[in-house]
C-alpha cells in the first residue's frame, strides 16, 4: 500500500513540476517578443480578466491599473500599413 501511495505522489509531483515548466515556456515566449515593462504589466492586467478566482482578479487588476494609470506612454492606433496620417 506505501508504494501505491508513494507513486501517486511521485505523479502528483511531475504534473505539478511541468505545470510550472509550462506555465515558464509561455513566459519565455512572451518576452521573447521583446516586451516593455508596461506590456508585461498590461498581459498581466489582461490574464487576471481570465481567473475564475473574482477576488483574485479585483486585486491584481487594483495594483496593474494603479501601474498602468502612472505609465506616461501615449496609446496610438496602429494602422495597417503605416500611421493614418503619413
Amino acid at each position: 500500500m506505501k508504494d501505491l501511495t508513494e507513486q501517486i505522489e511521485h505523479e502528483k509531483d511531475k504534473t505539478w513540476m511541468n505545470k510550472k515548466i509550462r506555465s515558464r515556456e509561455i513566459v519565455s515566449e512572451i518576452l521573447r517578443f521583446g516586451v516593455s515593462q508596461a506590456h508585461i504589466v498590461h498581459i498581466i492586467n489582461l490574464l487576471a480578466l481570465e481567473l475564475e478566482d473574482r477576488e483574485m482578479m479585483l486585486a491584481i487588476r487594483e495594483i496593474t491599473s494603479e501601474e498602468e494609470e502612472t505609465d506616461d506612454v501615449i496609446p496610438q492606433i496602429l494602422h495597417p500599413g503605416g500611421q493614418k496620417d503619413e
